[in-house]
């Protein structure tokens, strides 16, 4: 890769609480996502320049729209605002004390920017009485793969060229567990909770360039890949995200 594209794209990262280097409290944290409540999951992607603005000044309806669908039908949380920013364009609901449990994001540069909040894990009691995490992994995939596919509607709309850098980014991992998982896999119940495989990491931090933005069968094959990766980062096989048993076995089950 081109030093002075991984220059640029470290700054980013840093802006965005995305760096390898960066505090455990500030992770995932900077950019849009001081507006909203603590991270679980953050999908960002990159172009080779950062600083460029090649997505005009629009009505941003336009841009971004107020419900997302994947491709499978199922529908991520209705935007109740969509407006511009300094950075783009957002949609978000506020939730609690004006906090955004979520939000959607396509910057000046036409990267796309998805914070899942809530929608991507929740603390989860252990015996007896001690807080742990649990990650949601389908949701998580499924999240990645329509942040890919608002990412290729950008990239043939706008003329993005490549390389592109795609970050998953998932805070607070430390003993953390995951859930929500494919058909047949054994999913989180308090009383088993400390037998299944756990982060032992206090964050995960996934990167892929790309030279090039896929195409839709391969955006659906990025966010599967990010999804072995995520399901190995936390002790996995690498296969949870993926049904194990049912009609549908070894694939990926979108709805949830």
């Amino acid at each position: 890769m081109d030093d002075n594209v991984s220059r640029r794209w470290a700054r980013e990262e840093a802006l965005l609480g995305l760096a390898r280097d960066t505090a455990d409290g500030d992770f995932a944290r900077g950019g849009l996502a001081a507006l909203a409540v603590n991270p679980t999951v953050r999908i960002v992607v990159l172009p080779g320049d950062p600083s460029s603005q090649v997505v005009p000044a629009v009505d941003p309806s336009q841009v971004i729209p107020q419900m997302i669908m994947l491709p499978g039908g199922q529908q991520l949380p209705y935007h109740g605002t969509v407006r511009g920013t300094s950075s783009g364009y957002v949609g978000y609901t506020a939730g609690d004390e004006g906090r955004w449990p979520s939000f959607d994001a396509v910057h000046w540069h036409g990267g796309v920017d998805v914070f899942l909040g809530p929608e991507g894990g929740r603390k989860v009691e252990y015996p007896p009485g001690f807080t742990g995490r649990v990650i949601f992994l389908r949701k998580t995939v499924g999240w990645a793969w329509a942040a890919f596919e608002l990412q290729r509607q950008m990239a043939e709309r706008f003329g993005i060229a490549g390389p592109f850098r795609v970050i998953l980014a998932v805070a607070d991992t430390s003993g953390a567990v995951l859930g929500l998982l494919g058909a047949g896999w054994a999913e989180p119940r308090p009383a088993a909770l400390l037998d299944l495989p756990t982060a032992i990491e206090p964050r995960v931090l996934l990167l892929e360039d790309l030279a090039e933005w896929p195409d839709e069968k391969g955006a659906m094959e990025l966010a599967l890949r990010f999804g072995a990766r995520l399901d190995l980062a936390f002790g996995g096989p690498g296969e949870r995200h993926l049904d194990r048993a049912g009609p549908e076995q070894g694939r990926f089950n979108s709805r949830w």
